[in-house]
């Protein structure tokens, strides 16, 4: 019988939670922007809930990217942290990489 890699390194009753505060977070932001919808910016009250509802949303959003980041990076290790498919630092990498070959796109445009 072949030996089964180990995938990720969180405890599975971990992730089924961070899948449950994943469906909240999207969940809570639905319903602040549909509160925000029904706002009146044209009155003070309104346009200050609005925002302040818009803000929650962001939130909101926010930590689903976070934890959506938590469960990817989760799926994409595999047995020794150190063997991971994508590192944090080959992502790093590769962004300073792009980063860098842009500026020098604009350095080489003729002004």
């Amino acid at each position: 019988m072949a030996e089964k890699k180990q995938v990720g390194h969180l405890k599975p009753d971990t992730k089924e939670k961070l899948k449950l505060c994943l469906e909240m977070a999207a969940s809570s932001s639905v319903d602040l922007i549909t509160e925000a919808y029904g706002q009146d910016i044209f009155d003070k009250n309104g346009r200050g809930d609005l925002v302040w509802l818009y803000k929650g949303a962001k939130e909101a959003l926010t930590c689903m990217e976070k934890l959506k980041r938590i469960l990817i990076d989760d799926e994409l290790s595999t047995g020794d942290v150190d063997g991971r498919k994508v590192t944090p630092e080959a992502q790093a990498a590769a962004l300073l990489e792009s980063v860098a070959k842009k500026l020098e796109e604009r350095k080489q445009r003729p002004s």
